[in-house]
Parts: structure tokens; C-alpha cells; sequence
């Protein structure tokens, strides 16, 4: 793993992670202009993705490139089953021969709110990030694989603490991609991550509200942007992207410019 120091500043209003200084550097805004030749920011905790304004499931089955067997993993770790998915390539959105040629590892996990609601939560939530997959595949030839799903016990008093609590409860596992889904009535945001200014240490990090299937990959996809460094764009710019709030929920896409910015980055994960 790639090794550089983090520190994290917080652009919501609320308290500092424990053991973090507020005496860290500036920070770079976020969204503020769309020229992505910012000056160096440090790493720190995006905005709150708002909420949608629904509740909306996928309509139909997300595309999945090939069969993947997932391990199913309790909350320290231990294996305790495995699930196969099978391909499913039968639209026109993905096949196997488009499939991205650059992979990256998800640890997906589900809090134990989200579990309490759904008894195919496991299908769930390898759906939302399949589904989410869909745009780095096409645009980035960048394909998630979700190696490994499972529980977890998930505690803050909002969403920027929740976030917290899961990187400290699986740092360390070694996958590119900790990603948490949550049900936890604390989570006040549709969305939230960690935007890094080079390669993680170790894993990235992002959590997702329970919004329906479809709501929560648009929702993914706009915190995996985040993980790839991607700065916000202005509401009300015009600038249609899943990065700028106007537009998280109903297109699939970034602008030409993170675009650009994805394709650099990208290499954080190889």
C-alpha cells in the first residue's frame, strides 16, 4: 500500500474526529468553481450529500460483468459463508468484453439498522454497487468488484461521525474500497465520504443512506467521485454532473473535467 500521512478536516458544521487537530492546514473548498487546477487540499470529509427526494428501487437487475463469488464476513473479519453472483450482461449497458480492464476491491457492509430491514440485504447492497459501476466501467474502464460483504455495527450522532466509525472499525482489511450502507436515524445526509488529495494509506471510505436501490447507487457513485478526489460543483452553475447537488439523483455521468480528473487518479488503486 501506498504510505502518506491523512489529515482530515471536516467542511460540515459539527465536532472534530477524536485525536485530529484543528490547527491542520487550509483546506481547499470543494465545489467552489469548476477549475479543477485547485491548489493541494488536504484530505478531508465532503458535505453531506443531500437526501433524494424519494424512495426509488432499481426496476430491474443491475448489470454484472461475470460470476463473482463474494465472502460473507462477520464484523471482525472472520469468513462465515459465500454467496455467487452470476453475470448478468443481457442489456445493452455492459458485457463481458467491455468489462473494465482495471479492477478494484469492495468490502461492502451493511449496518445493523439496514440489516433489520431487508433479509436480501447482501443482494442489496452488491446491487448499489453494481449499479454504481455501470458509470466507471463505460467512462473510466474501471470495474468494482465486491470481494467481500458484511456487518456492522454502526455509531455517531451524524453522518460525518458515522463515516468515522467506519473507517476505524475496518481500516486496515485491505481492499481498495470500504463502502457502508446505513438505515441509522442519526445519518443525516443521503451521503458522505472521504475526498483524498493522493492514494489512501489503505482503504477509501464512504457511506450511503438507505434511499431505495437506485437513489443509493446514484448516491454511491456521486461518494465513490469523492474517493477519486472529485471536488463538488456549484448548485446552480448549470454544469450538469453527479458531482453538482442539482444533478446527483438523476444523471449517470461526470463533465469532461472530472472526467479527466478520474482518469488521473485512477492509478491510486492499481
Amino acid at each position: 500500500m501506498k504510505k502518506r500521512s491523512v489529515f482530515l478536516s471536516f467542511l460540515l458544521v459539527g465536532s472534530l474526529l477524536p485525536g485530529v487537530s484543528s490547527a491542520s492546514a487550509p483546506v481547499t473548498s470543494a465545489g467552489h468553481g469548476h477549475d479543477h487546477g485547485h491548489a493541494p487540499f488536504e484530505t478531508h470529509i465532503s458535505e453531506g450529500l443531500p437526501k433524494a427526494n424519494d424512495f426509488k428501487d432499481l426496476t430491474k437487475a443491475p448489470p454484472i460483468e461475470r460470476d463473482v463469488t463474494t465472502k460473507i464476513l462477520d464484523e471482525s473479519g472472520k469468513q462465515v459463508g459465500s454467496r455467487t453472483f452470476k453475470a448478468n450482461t443481457g442489456d445493452s449497458i455492459s458485457t463481458k468484453a467491455s468489462t473494465g480492464s482495471q479492477k478494484v476491491t469492495v468490502y461492502a457492509v451493511a449496518d445493523a439498522q439496514y440489516r433489520a430491514k431487508y433479509s436480501d440485504w447482501q443482494t442489496r447492497i452488491v446491487s448499489i454497487i453494481e449499479q454504481a459501476d455501470v458509470t466507471f466501467n463505460r467512462d473510466h474502464d474501471v470495474d468494482f468488484v465486491v470481494q467481500a460483504v458484511g456487518s456492522w455495527t454502526s455509531s455517531g450522532s451524524n453522518s460525518s461521525q458515522i463515516l468515522s466509525n467506519l473507517q476505524r472499525s475496518f481500516d486496515g482489511r485491505g481492499y481498495d474500497f470500504v463502502t457502508g450502507f446505513t438505515a441509522n436515524p442519526n445519518f443525516d445526509a443521503g451521503g458522505i465520504a472521504y475526498v483524498y488529495n493522493s492514494a489512501p494509506s489503505g482503504s477509501a471510505f464512504s457511506v450511503n443512506l438507505d434511499q431505495g436501490t437506485a437513489n443509493t447507487a446514484k448516491a454511491a457513485t456521486h461518494e465513490y467521485g469523492h474517493n477519486f478526489g472529485l471536488p463538488h460543483d456549484p448548485q446552480g452553475s448549470g454544469i450538469v454532473c453527479l458531482m453538482n447537488y442539482d444533478y446527483s439523483y438523476t444523471v449517470d455521468y461526470f463533465d469532461a473535467a472530472h472526467k479527466n480528473q478520474v482518469n488521473r487518479n485512477k492509478a491510486w488503486y492499481r
